[in-house]
């Protein structure tokens, strides 16, 4: 073999050695988003995108214990295959890279043992903290979306006359719960709300079990994992564990305009909670870039709420969180009033100037069916063209195929252009597009080949909505 030979092979080695390294961050950083869950990740390979596991995109896992581990052991695994197998480097690195996935998930499964054991170590010494505090109102928020805005919403209101605890972000999973009491609940906290989230039956019974809400809200009702509960039905009954647990007032606040709440607000009389719908209602709405307005009636009282939050759907939110203010303690005049402190989430419909005099929209907190169709009618707003660029979505069960052709159609009706991030139901999103118009054009690219075209594309006054995590990435190239 002549040295040109050599050094080609030697750099062959090389890259594909690094490869292997970047694949492992890569996976590392997948199970994160998965929280590390078998099921999850399951559910992500049998999508068009998760078949290419072989050659994903390149990530990197955020900076954490579990995370770290995971990236250590692999490599320590794969660099063993290298130097000690006794076949052909060539064979060695092949073998590595095919097998490095699947490492990393035998990896998952054995650190998962500890882990369980260490949350369940934490939650019950979060439980005996909680039950140590003075008696407090806890308040309950679960639902398919728009949880975590009506915790927020609330939070906010409660806060401008109680010492008031939330969990934080989207920490709405037992462990997430109990980190939440062990480093910020403190002697003068007088209410906690407590976001629930949960991927199966039992999980919010475990939650409410821990924190023993006397107030529970429940927002609505939709498709959202239904490749992990199986069927609509059995997320109702899994959301209803909140009602369930309720004690002390046993005070339900339920979403009625959502039919599949309604049908669970029955439940809740039938079981002899006091059940709050309709209690509070809204008119005369204002809903611009710059925030919402309207009139809020309770019984014959009235009064003006404004907030700086983006969307008409936002009125809805605010009147759970009014009414769960409310609930806790707060006049009807106190809970509207203080509607002006709410603070509007960076990632959900968060207006920001763009570049050439553009709007860049930042809806990449989540991604489902109604969230899609609400973020589209902001940005029906836009005064020029109008851009989307949208993570499609998964864990939609059964309604997967015909969500993605409906919000097809939706965008088609308000877009001049769609980026996809993935393929993904590419096929039965373009069916609806293509039900509606001819002329839209969809493509899907990558994050720095989305930001280039958006980049050489928009002008004064064109409007993009970003939709979903990996969305995000597009935007912050374009932020650079």
């Amino acid at each position: 073999m002549t040295k040109t030979m050599e050094l080609l092979v030697f750099l062959l080695e090389g890259i594909w050695g690094v490869r292997i390294v970047f694949n492992i961050l890569t996976y590392a950083q997948l199970w994160w988003v998965k929280e590390y869950r078998w099921d999850r990740m399951i559910i992500h390979l049998r999508t068009p995108q998760g078949k290419r596991f072989l050659w994903p995109g390149r990530r990197r896992p955020p900076v954490s214990p579990k995370s770290t581990i995971l990236v250590l052991l692999s490599l320590s695994v794969c660099g063993f295959i290298l130097w000690n197998l006794s076949f052909p480097i060539i064979y060695r690195l092949a073998i590595a890279d095919l097998t490095s996935f699947p490492i990393t998930w035998i990896f998952v499964l054995i650190l998962n043992a500890p882990t369980n054991i260490y949350h369940k170590f934490l939650i019950a010494k979060a439980v005996r903290k909680l039950r140590d505090h003075k008696p407090m109102i806890v308040i309950g928020i679960t639902g398919s979306y728009g949880k975590t805005s009506v915790k927020d919403y609330l939070g906010a209101i409660l806060s401008t006359k109680f010492r008031v605890l939330k969990t934080e972000a989207s920490k709405n999973s037992p462990i997430g719960i109990a980190e939440v009491i062990l480093n910020s609940l403190k002697p003068e906290h007088e209410i906690f709300v407590v976001e629930m989230g949960a991927y199966k039956m039992g999980e919010i019974a475990e939650m409410a079990a821990m924190v023993k809400p006397q107030i529970g809200i429940i927002t609505a009702i939709n498709p959202q994992h239904q490749d992990l509960f199986g069927s609509l039905d059995r997320t109702m009954k899994a959301k209803y564990e909140l009602t369930t647990g309720l004690g002390g007032k046993r005070i339900a606040i339920m979403n009625v305009d959502d039919e599949r709440v309604r049908t669970m607000a029955q439940w809740a009389k039938r079981d002899g909670c006091e059940v709050w719908e309709r209690r509070f209602s809204a008119m005369n709405v204002r809903a611009e870039f710059q925030g919402i307005e309207f009139t809020c009636m309770f019984g014959k009282e009235k009064a003006r709420v404004k907030a700086p939050v983006i969307g008409a759907h936002q009125v809805n939110n605010i009147l759970l969180a009014v009414s769960g203010a409310v609930a806790a303690g707060m006049t009807f005049k106190e809970a509207a009033g203080a509607a002006l402190y709410i603070q509007p989430n960076p990632k959900s419909l968060s207006v920001i100037p763009g570049i050439n005099g553009s709007i860049y929209i930042n809806d990449t907190f989540n991604n489902n069916p109604d969230s899609a169709r609400v973020a589209l009618d902001v940005l029906r707003w836009g005064k020029a063209k109008k851009f989307l660029v949208f993570q499609p979505m998964i864990e939609l069960g059964e309604y997967a195929r015909s969500s993605h052709r409906e919000v097809g159609a939706y965008a088609a009706r308000i877009c001049e252009e769609i980026i996809l991030t993935n393929r993904n139901f590419y096929e039965d999103f373009m069916e609806g597009v293509r039900s509606v118009s001819d002329i839209v054009k969809v493509s899907v690219l990558s994050s720095d080949k989305a930001a280039s075209l958006l980049g050489s594309k928009l002008g004064a006054s064109d409007a993009v909505l970003f939709k979903g995590k990996e969305a995000e990435r597009v935007l912050r190239t374009l932020c650079k």
